[in-house]
């Protein structure tokens, strides 16, 4: 192995005491492997045993912690016991190769396209109309607010008896936790609305309680980690700058949580400035690295996507998440250690059937692009694969 790249492969240790063999991780990606009720399936085993070694920490595609949370079609669920033993199966693949297991939970709120269809409403904290959802959106009850943070200790609950190693709370990309913190699809006037703390609360109140569930009931290392979006800027349109962000992740490494898991899009995503606000120009990652201050680990994902980029990205966070190189790529981290980084590829032609990727992967594709480093080629194959 290439010398520069040893660091990459020290061993990390969690704030609990979990300890990871290297510095690689397996980003959290939907890949439409399960039945359309969020079962686990055979397609999902599979893509998880073809990357079972491709990093140290393996996290699962966002799972609906509802019936009600449908947003790709195929993605995963963990809320109803009856779910349980088929993910025992599923974890026994991701850590198959000796490394940890994380399942991602979530609520998609507004975004549960496919519940909408089959149900014709999906929740919000607010009642929304917005340009880019074709349905309306309506507002929770308190008593679903609460109802839904209950949703997500039980699917905690439900991740500890299937034997993961610990679970990530995902309030990044729009979904529901982060709806509830953006001032632009949060205009309630409870507890739940208003000011930064009030926004924050819902949030807070699910890491509060999972971290008291996992404390009384999971092994002492069980990994509670939080995933966000640091900024929510569109054009004109302010939902929250890094400087709010920075207010969360301080109250939630507070709580307890063993690592901040960032969510940025584009290219060199991993070394973006933050837009506006008193963080402006700043990086994002190196600026929450400084809040956090050593209280927990960071973890970042986006366009890391070469051997030379995940190298760079280490200079900005504690473990690298890769995402679409992990599916295109799988053996990354075993040519990097084997010094042949230089055979690491973003080719697939040839290759898709040694992928093991779920039949209904092709309407994922989409969430490639963002970076505008994957190969268009690449990017077609992808979508015609049968």
């Amino acid at each position: 192995m290439n010398e520069k790249f040893n660091k990459l492969f020290e061993t990390v240790k969690f704030p609990n005491g979990a300890t990871v063999k290297n510095r690689f991780v397996m980003a959290p990606m939907v890949v439409n492997g399960s039945s359309y009720e969020g079962n686990v399936g055979e397609d999902d085993i599979k893509y998880f045993e073809r990357r079972s070694d491709s990093a140290s920490l393996l996290i699962t595609g966002a799972t609906s912690v509802t019936p009600d949370g449908n947003a790709f079609g195929y993605g995963l669920g963990l809320y109803d016991d009856s779910q349980v033993d088929d993910w025992k199966k599923l974890v026994a693949a991701m850590k198959s190769k000796g490394n940890k297991a994380i399942v991602q939970i979530y609520h998609p709120g507004y975004q549960a396209k496919f519940t909408y269809k089959d149900k014709g409403v999906v929740y919000a904290p607010s009642n929304l109309n917005l340009p880019f959802i074709p349905y309306p959106i309506t507002a929770m009850s308190k008593e679903q607010v609460e109802e839904t943070i209950e949703q997500f200790v039980q699917a905690t609950r439900r991740a500890v008896e299937a034997g993961f190693d610990g679970i990530e709370i995902h309030g990044a990309n729009h979904y529901l936790i982060q709806q509830f913190f953006s001032k632009t699809s949060n205009t309630r006037i409870d507890e739940y609305g208003g000011r930064i703390e009030n926004r924050a609360k819902f949030a807070l109140e699910i890491v509060k309680r999972v971290k008291k569930y996992v404390k009384e009931n999971a092994k002492n290392n069980f990994i509670v980690g939080y995933r966000l979006s640091p900024e929510e800027i569109h054009n004109e349109d302010v939902g929250y700058l890094l400087d709010d962000s920075l207010y969360l992740i301080n109250e939630v490494v507070r709580l307890g949580v063993d690592y901040i898991h960032t969510s940025l899009w584009g290219k060199r995503a991993y070394a973006s400035k933050a837009v506006l606000g008193q963080c402006k120009g700043q990086s994002i990652n190196k600026v929450i690295k400084s809040v956090i201050d050593g209280r927990a680990l960071l973890i970042g994902a986006g366009d890391i996507t070469s051997a030379d980029k995940i190298l760079e990205a280490s200079e900005y966070v504690d473990l690298l998440a890769l995402a679409s190189l992990i599916i295109i790529d799988p053996d990354t981290k075993n040519k990097i250690s084997a010094g042949k980084e230089n055979e690491i590829t973003l080719d697939v032609e040839n290759k898709i059937e040694d992928l093991a990727l779920p039949k209904n992967f092709p309407p994922i594709v989409v969430a490639m692009e963002g970076n505008g480093s994957i190969p268009q080629k690449t990017l077609d194959l992808l979508r015609k694969m049968k």
